[in-house]
């Protein structure tokens, strides 16, 4: 698998699996598919509710592998929620992830909302916890322009390095993109194939494509995203069969005018609404 380079320097694999809300025996079968598919890359959250979980079914692959699989191969993302944030205890939250996720650090460690009133605060301790060497990078979920604008004229230290929002062909995110390429700031796009709603399934020009280079419909969206060079898509999937099916999209390349065009399909469509899980957003 290809990777991303981070502003610091830290690579971050160009695809991931989400592991949100799902419960050991069925995580563990996605994780060992979706490691054997090539999958290096695993995203979770605090407020998901399995961040033990999650950890215990990474430990035991890795266990029971026998040395094939290495904690170092992979990169683990987890997020600090509303909840964590209201508390303030910003230091002690990585020492309960670490403890959960059965880890001695934490590849990309983001905030999960700008929860106002909160943010400004939350991002420089978790400057601190950066620079104790708990976290290899740090960054930020769901932030738009003036939530960016506003955290970096509080006098930040470091810049976020990754963004995690949703992301797709039906929400491009033009100004919100450029704004963070103008900073350097990587994409991890969340909902990458929008559930393949109607207008994509419905699209002659993506199924033109999909019979063009024998692909299905999210092999052409999922190249559409890591063609880009800066944006990490993260699906989560319970058939296992589906891992080494979307990791299987380095073998063609879209056209200039293709990549343009299935980017006009943009409807600034959202999948999940922010105000739902961050009130004053």
């Amino acid at each position: 698998m290809n990777s991303i380079i981070l502003s610091n320097g830290v690579r971050m694999p160009n695809m991931g699996i989400g592991t949100n809300w799902m419960k050991y025996k069925e995580l563990k079968t996605v994780m060992e598919a979706g490691f054997s598919a090539g999958f290096r890359a695993i995203d979770t959250a605090r407020d998901y509710g399995n961040e033990p979980v999650v950890g215990q079914v990474f430990h035991d692959i890795l266990k029971e592998s026998g040395g094939k699989y290495r904690r170092e191969d992979f990169f683990l993302t987890t997020k600090i929620g509303n909840g964590q944030q209201i508390r303030g205890k910003i230091g002690e939250e990585i020492d309960r992830s670490l403890k959960n996720l059965k880890t001695d650090y934490i590849d990309l460690w983001l905030m999960h909302w700008p929860y106002p009133g909160y943010y400004e605060r939350t991002w420089h301790e978790m400057e601190k916890v950066y620079e104790s060497g708990k976290v290899r990078a740090i960054g930020v979920a769901n932030y738009d322009v003036r939530h960016f604008e506003r955290l970096l004229s509080s006098g930040v230290g470091t810049v976020p390095m990754v963004n995690q929002f949703e992301y797709h062909p039906l929400r491009t995110a033009g100004n919100l993109v450029g704004y963070m390429r103008s900073k350097g700031i990587r994409i991890q796009s969340y909902a990458p194939l929008c559930r393949l709603v109607t207008p994509l399934r419905e699209s002659q020009f993506l199924k033109d494509l999909c019979q063009k280079y024998n692909k299905s419909l999210g092999q052409i969206i999922l190249r559409w995203h890591v063609q880009q060079g800066d944006d990490m898509p993260v699906f989560k999937s319970y058939r296992p069969s589906r891992f080494a099916e979307n990791i299987d999209v380095f073998d063609f390349s879209l056209t200039e005018d293709e990549f343009e065009q299935i980017s006009s399909l943009n409807q600034d469509y959202k999948y999940h609404i922010e105000s739902v899980n961050c009130p004053g957003y």
